[in-house]
Parts: C-alpha cells; sequence; structure tokens
C-alpha cells in the first residue's frame, strides 16, 4: 500500500530531485514543506514533474523574524496553491522575542486561506497550541481547511479543543518514542491521524530507504496501539487530503 509521508523537507536532501524519484519508485508520496517563500519558488519548479510530490507555501515561524518581508510572496501565491507549511507559533525561549510578529504572520496567512479555502494546512505550534487554536477558531480556519497540527506537544486541554474543531495531526517517529507523545496519539481519533517524518530532523534520514523503513515503522507501532485498521485509515485519510487540487 502506499505510504504518504505528510510533512517532510525534501529539500534538505543533498538532491531533491534524486530524493523525490527514488520515493515515487518506492511508493512514497511526499507532502515538502518549505520555511520560506522564496524557497517555495524553487522548489516548485524542480519538483513540478513529480506526480507523489506536492509542495507547500510556508514561512517557519522560526524564521518569521528575519524573513518576514517574504510575505508578499506568500500573497502572490497563495491563490494558486492548495498545500500551505511549514506555518505556525514557537514560543520557545530563543524565539519567543518575536511572538507578536510571528502572531500577525500566522494570522495573515489564516486570513488569506479562508479567502481563498480549501487548503491544506501544516501547522507548527511548540508552547503556543492555545494560541494557534484561537486564530484558527477566530477565522473559522477549520470549517473551510484542512488543518494539520504537525508533531503535536501541547496540552491535553488543547488536544480535545483541537480535535473538536476538526483538526487532523501528523505524527512521526519521536513521538511514538515518548510516554507524553503516545498519550497524544491514544487521544487522537484514527481518522485524524496522518503519518509524518519530519526528515531530515528526525534521526538524520538522508534516504528513501530510511524514510521508509523509519513510516513503516511507525505504522507498526500504531497498528499496536490502535487496531490493525490503523493503515487503511491513515492511507485514506492521506490520499484524500493529498489528492485535493
Amino acid at each position: 500500500m502506499k505510504i504518504y509521508d505528510m510533512h517532510c523537507h525534501i529539500d534538505l536532501m543533498q538532491s531533491m530531485c534524486e530524493f523525490s524519484k527514488e520515493a515515487l519508485d518506492a511508493d512514497i508520496s511526499l507532502l515538502a514543506m518549505t520555511t520560506t517563500p522564496k524557497a517555495f519558488e524553487i522548489e516548485q519548479k524542480k519538483l513540478d514533474d513529480f506526480s507523489n510530490v506536492r509542495v507547500a507555501l510556508g514561512l517557519h515561524p522560526q524564521l518569521v523574524f528575519n524573513r518576514f518581508q517574504e510575505l508578499a510572496i506568500i500573497e502572490k501565491y497563495i491563490h494558486t496553491t492548495r498545500f500551505i507549511g511549514e506555518i505556525g507559533l514557537d514560543f520557545n525561549k530563543q524565539f519567543y522575542h518575536s511572538k507578536e510578529r510571528q502572531i500577525d504572520v500566522f494570522s495573515q496567512i489564516i486570513e488569506w486561506c479562508q479567502r481563498a479555502p480549501m487548503k491544506i494546512i501544516s501547522i507548527h505550534s511548540v508552547r503556543s497550541d492555545k494560541d494557534v487554536l484561537n486564530i484558527l477558531e477566530k477565522y473559522d480556519s477549520t470549517k473551510h481547511n484542512k488543518c494539520i497540527l504537525h508533531w503535536y506537544s501541547g496540552t491535553f486541554k488543547q488536544l480535545d479543543r483541537a480535535i473538536e474543531l476538526g483538526c487532523f495531526f501528523s505524527v512521526n517517529e519521536y513521538m511514538l518514542n515518548s510516554p507524553n507523545g503516545r498519550l497524544v496519539i491514544q487521544k487522537i481519533p484514527v481518522e485524524r491521524l496522518l503519518l509524518e517524518s519530519d526528515a531530515p530532523f528526525i534521526s538524520d534520514i538522508k534516504t528513501v530507504e530510511q524514510l521508509k523503513r523509519k513510516l513503516t515503522g511507525c505504522i507498526d507501532e500504531l497498528r499496536v496501539m490502535k487496531g490493525n485498521e490503523v493503515l487503511k485509515c491513515i492511507f485514506e485519510t492521506s490520499r484524500q487530503l493529498f489528492e485535493i487540487y
């Protein structure tokens, strides 16, 4: 069965084109995050011919302070792409100084997504889950778009809120190896679960062979936790999101 990696950074591989080709041969589809809008322009041109790759338009919250001027590039392309990411908020100590600017940028992108709906949005929410959900709720984003919380690590109170709002969750090897991550995964309805590698950041993934091994390992672990139907559910949910144009 085809595997969908719903959050990875293939522009950080040695050759994004070679990696994409090997993934195609291995029957792996990739939702490729970009961390800056300029990177989106480059990556989209290089990977446009790969049927197994969708390039998402992003501005990573950790880079907002220095790259917020590129918001104009997002405005330029947001009406022509269905896939948005990586965007969000990161209130870790080293990025907290840009909190207000992050909120402004994330809010603006979510507002644009409301005006041009049916987006698939991959969202970073480190120490900021309440603020992220407040913004999604303000713009009714989950009613008009499919919002994926990538590597969720927030509170259980906000997790319940995110589930109620209709969010999806992409989970990875790190979460499955963490007691808190496993508790989060246990609470997520199986129809809202997606797989991600966050490659190359987790386990320093550099090859498609490594990627497939890690994602297959996640599936095996999820089967133990959530039952044998989990693979079919994840496949179908991923297919529906990935094939939206």
